[in-house]
């Protein structure tokens, strides 16, 4: 059996600092704090229509916020990186322990195993040793007999044979005599010798017994000292687990505040939509912003978050696809976010008219730019996994007068199906 080790990953993690708590934790607070201040910039990002549409003052607002809006997309995407290589060490320390701990389960089967061995063998040997006891002296008793019965024979010498020759009555009885003496004498000693041979056999078995009991007690405490390694290796696992999962907690807190960050996103656009409204210039029937990929990996609502494993709230749907597939507008609509946002990575998000608009987020690229009316099927970008993401897919949201819906809903005005 090939045992488990994990030095070489550990000492990978540790020259990494990946299990650095302290200073993670640090800075963790730090992008708190960012994604703070950004909830207080957002009204001023550059989420609007054709700047020459805008006021003075609504330019002059959003050109001294693009900068600090570039410096909150730089750390919220060290976050979504930390996320990620959080997820990845929580992943891989999760499937070493594992591994660990099925090694460790099979480990004390044998050794289980091993134990009933033992028993066995020390209850076999408990019964051969009376059994031995038995005939040792079962030997003894026949033994002192037949001495006795040898030395009335030496003792009494010619009396003996003359008593036999002076009680027969003919020659022929006193042979008859003389020679059952003999068989007597010889039956005992063939009964001697046979109880010294079942004696023999006994302990032989019996050492054969201890031999084997001895080398299964031997492997037993090679495999407790392995037992007690693999133990110690899944402890310090276990140890890196609940740091790494300290980690996410801090990572939770802080897409909370992106989450946040996303509400405010959602009433801004209400708001400029508000601002400089317009008609809805679409077809107004919104297409499936993935073509040929018809799979829902996430939908719309709570769900059990695939990194935290806690309850989180789902403004849109995810769309799993292969890196640089295209995303296309859902219908005609002018661009009014064409750049990275925080946790959502990549993003660009359509003005529809008449209070709709759509997100398309963690694009691998972006291929409209501001103020560009894009066109119903056209591409927006490429499917990809940036922001805080686990893997390549789209998130896509609708929104309606500030509010998500659903956006597989059928029984809302405004909905996308993959068929």
């Amino acid at each position: 059996m090939q045992y488990f080790t994990n030095s070489k990953n550990e000492k990978q993690r540790l020259g990494q600092g990946g299990y650095a708590g302290q200073p993670l934790a640090r800075r963790f607070l730090a992008l708190l704090l960012v994604c703070f201040m950004g909830l207080a910039l957002l009204p001023l990002q550059s989420l609007a229509a054709n700047p020459t549409e805008m006021t003075q003052e609504d330019k002059d607002a959003i050109a001294r916020a693009e900068a600090q809006r570039q410096d909150l997309n730089r750390q919220t995407e060290e976050l979504a990186k930390e996320q990620r290589r959080i997820a990845s060490e929580q992943k891989t320390v999760l499937g070493e322990m594992k591994q660990l701990s099925n090694q460790i389960e099979d480990l004390e089967k044998e050794i289980d195993d091993l134990n009933g061995q033992i028993k066995e063998k020390l209850e076999n040997i408990e019964v051969l040793t009376g059994d031995i006891e038995v005939k040792t002296a079962e030997v003894n008793q026949r033994n002192d007999y037949m001495d006795q019965r040898l030395n009335q024979i030496y003792t009494d010498g010619d009396l003996s044979l003359l008593d036999v020759l002076f009680e027969s009555t003919s020659l022929t009885d006193f042979l008859t005599r003389y020679d059952l003496m003999e068989k007597v004498v010889e039956n005992d000693a063939d009964l001697l010798n046979g109880l010294r041979q079942a004696k023999a056999e006994l302990e032989e078995q019996k050492l054969a017994l201890e031999t084997a009991k001895i080398a299964l007690e031997e492997r037993k405490a090679v495999l407790d000292l392995k037992n007690t390694e693999l133990s110690g290796q899944w402890a310090k696992q276990n140890k890196m687990s609940q740091d790494l999962a300290q980690d996410l907690a801090m990572s939770e807190a802080a897409e909370d505040e992106l989450n946040a960050l996303s509400d405010k996103l959602v009433k801004f656009i209400a708001s400029i939509q508000a601002k400089y409204p317009t008609s809805y210039m679409g077809s107004g029937t919104l297409g499936w912003p993935v073509p040929g990929r018809t799979k829902v990996s996430s939908p719309y609502g709570y769900r059990i978050h695939p990194i935290y494993k806690t309850k989180k709230f789902h403004t849109g749907i995810d769309i799993p696809a292969p890196s640089g597939t295209p995303a296309v507008a859902s219908d005609t609509g002018k661009v009014i976010m064409a750049t990275t946002y925080g946790g959502f990575g990549k993003t660009v998000i359509l003005d529809h008219g008449g209070g709709v608009a759509t997100q398309y987020s963690h694009l691998v690229s972006i291929n409209v730019s501001m103020g560009d009316i894009v066109p119903k099927g056209a591409k927006v970008g490429g499917v990809g996994t940036t922001g805080v993401s686990t893997g390549n897919h789209l998130h896509y949201q609708i929104m309606i007068n500030g509010k998500t819906v659903d956006p597989l809903d059928k029984g809302g005005k405004y909905f996308v199906s993959p068929k």
